[in-house]
């Protein structure tokens, strides 16, 4: 870690009124910081950005900066220029290059045009001539030939196609201007960047690359995130805030959880011996306060009163409690599909779907943003038609929906009513059932409308738990929950004893739950057995296994080529007969050499084109064929010149 310091925070404290977000944190980040923040919603960890970004004053503690620091976050990037494509919008981002271009276009027209034939004027373009090489230099330096090359890249990696670089950015929902704020930032090159949930929006194949691109990211990182398998990747330190206050801890998120459970057992140990302390001080001077020890009681208790007491190890609140219970079992086949295929119109999202789901099963959908997942979902709960096959639904299987947008909840009701309206009960038993998924107090009577995501989640899962249903088909359940309801929703899901379809990007919970993945990609399905991790692992074998196979392909391709027997008859030989025995053997021995190592070097370039690294390169790739081409030739030659020669007698 470098030793520079980009910001240290001393005392930071934020409240409300008298509502107190947190209070006393001190911390500093360096150059090349990894730093993940993570806690539970409502813990202040998006006011403690707020506070850092100048958006929010703290109440009091001091911010101090190092000189000249630049600091990068999305919401300054939110608004968009009007008339502009998404190429445009995110090559502005490079305002430094496009300025040099510019400047050097001009000295470049300016030299081009100098007529001027006095030795004054001569110096003058001397002088121009200087000012050009410098601006060269500077744009050489920040790589400005290859801006449009980056531009594409980081857009690429976040999941915009060809397609979309000409669209103007008015057109893009509300999750693209989202990433392309996220490209523009990783556009600019800052000290320190702070992300706030950047891998929302994202599919697998964008967070992969976003995961990459950070770990290398030459700034400090400070990091909002509940996607465990992110943080793990990218993170060298763990901001953890909760209840007010703030702990650090050295390592990746793993890491971080493992530290976490040993200081936790070791302050509930350290609380534990000062109660039994403090008790054993209490019964001594209960017992002796008004005997003859009356002394040593009363100094006992002024000790005690004197004593500061270590505070009790307060845990969070998590939907500990949560649980699906089936009203009834589903028979053991719970879905079958045949033939199924989907469409909008002009548009086929997939066709061919023939799937069994067993009881008991969790087969998690993965695959691109848009590519039709929440489609088959709709389809296999009647809400939309398919545009061919058939769906049958087993024996008792009643299904419940999670949607991702959260759309089967009424803005207008209050969170009692979104309960009551799920079964009758009496205010006091939905209030307790809403205590569960921790809706407390005067939360119950909050209207959904004002529910931050989080809460609306919630809410759906004590919904759900009223269904009690046993096929439960979730779309992104985990995309508004902080770690610990992640957590504790996995838990629920794995003692759950009915069957589970669900779509998610968050691997971790996809490692813990999936039996089997199935990946929509270019309109098909392909099954694979296990969960992520699995997954992930056939994957990179299925690429390497192709990459090797166009390697051989190649290699055989050339082989072939070069060792074609000619059809043409066979022209009489010149005669290249050497008289002198001695040197007929030396010409002899010469081509044997001449042998041995052609043929070693083809046995080297093979094993050269049947590496992975050496079709990522093409101009690599390319030579090494060639010259196998080259050295094939020269091996027949060489075979043929010594035939000759032996025939020589």
């Amino acid at each position: 870690m470098s030793n520079k310091i980009i910001v240290q925070a001393k005392k930071l404290a934020l409240s409300y009124g008298s509502k107190s977000i947190f209070e006393d944190i001190s911390f500093i980040i360096h150059e090349n910081d990894k730093i993940g923040l993570v806690g539970p919603n409502g813990a202040g960890k998006t006011s403690l950005f707020k506070v850092m970004t100048d958006e929010e004053e703290a109440t009091s503690g001091d911010l101090f900066w190092s000189n000249q620091v630049q600091i990068g976050y999305v919401s300054q990037l939110n608004q968009l220029p009007e008339g502009q494509d998404l190429f445009q919008v995110a090559m502005s981002e490079l305002s430094d290059i496009l300025q040099l271009r510019e400047s050097i276009a001009n000295l470049e027209h300016k030299m081009e045009n100098w007529e001027e034939q006095t030795e004054q004027a001569e110096q003058g373009l001397e002088k121009l001539m200087e000012e050009y090489a410098e601006k060269v230099e500077e744009y050489e330096k920040c790589e400005g030939y290859g801006a449009e090359a980056r531009v594409r890249s980081v857009l690429k990696g976040l999941g915009f196609s060809e397609e979309d670089y000409q669209q103007p950015v008015e057109v893009f929902s509300g999750g693209q201007k989202r990433r392309l704020a996220l490209a523009r930032l990783l556009l600019r090159q800052q000290d320190l960047i702070i992300l706030d949930e950047p891998t929302n929006h994202l599919d697998l194949k964008a967070v992969e690359w976003l995961e990459d691109y950070l770990r290398d990211y030459t700034g400090a990182v400070l990091i909002i995130s509940h996607d465990r398998y992110f943080l793990d990747k990218v993170c060298k330190r763990i901001f953890h805030l909760e209840n007010g206050a703030m702990e650090e801890y050295p390592g990746n998120y793993s890491r971080f959880l493992q530290l976490r459970e040993e200081r936790m057992m070791a302050r509930q140990k350290a609380y534990a011996k000062d109660q039994a302390e403090i008790a054993k001080m209490e019964e001594y001077i209960r017992r002796y306060k008004a005997g003859v020890k009356a002394k040593q009681a009363r100094g006992r208790e002024t000790l005690l009163n004197r004593r500061k007491r270590i505070e009790k190890p307060q845990e969070g609140q998590s939907l500990k409690d949560l649980k699906f219970i089936p009203h009834t079992a589903s028979a053991e086949q719970v879905l079958i599909t045949h033939d199924l295929a989907v469409a909008y119109p002009n548009k086929v999202l997939f066709r061919d779907l023939n799937l069994t789901v067993r009881k008991g099963e969790c087969v998690a959908i993965l695959g691109r943003n848009g590519v039709g997942k929440t489609s088959l979902f709709r389809v296999l709960l009647g809400q939309l038609e398919p545009l061919t096959g058939d769906i049958v639904l087993g024996v008792r299987v009643k299904p419940a929906y999670y949607a991702q947008e959260q759309e089967e909840l009424q803005s207008k009701q209050t969170v009692l009513e979104a309960i009551r309206e799920m079964r009758p009960m009496t205010e006091e038993d939905a209030r307790t059932l809403l205590g569960r998924f921790l809706f407390r107090g005067e939360d119950v009577f909050k209207t959904v409308g004002v529910l931050s995501g989080g809460e609306k989640s919630r809410l759906i899962f004590a919904r759900l738990f009223l269904m009690g249903a046993n096929f439960l088909l979730l779309d992104e359940p985990t995309n508004h929950l902080d770690i610990e309801a992640k957590e504790a929703l996995e838990e629920a899901l794995a003692e759950y004893e009915g069957t589970v379809m669900v779509i998610s990007h968050d691997r971790y919970f996809l490692d813990r739950l999936a039996d089997r993945i199935l990946e929509l990609e270019e309109g098909t399905f392909t099954t694979y057995l296990g969960n992520y991790t699995d997954f992930r692992r056939k994957k990179d074998d299925q690429a390497q296994a192709k990459t090797e196979a166009l390697a051989m392909q190649a290699l055989m391709s050339q082989r072939k080529e070069s060792l074609q027997i000619p059809t043409e008859p066979v022209k009489e030989k010149k005669n290249n007969k050497i008289s002198n025995p001695w040197k007929r053997e030396e010409a002899i021995q010469k081509r044997e050499l001449e042998i041995n190592r052609l043929e070693e070097r083809i046995e080297e370039l093979t094993r050269l084109l049947g590496e992975e690294t050496t079709y990522q390169d093409g101009e690599k790739a390319k030579a090494y064929a060639e010259e196998f081409e080259q050295a094939q030739k020269n091996l027949a030659l060489a075979y043929e010149e010594w035939e000759s020669l032996m025939e020589n007698d």
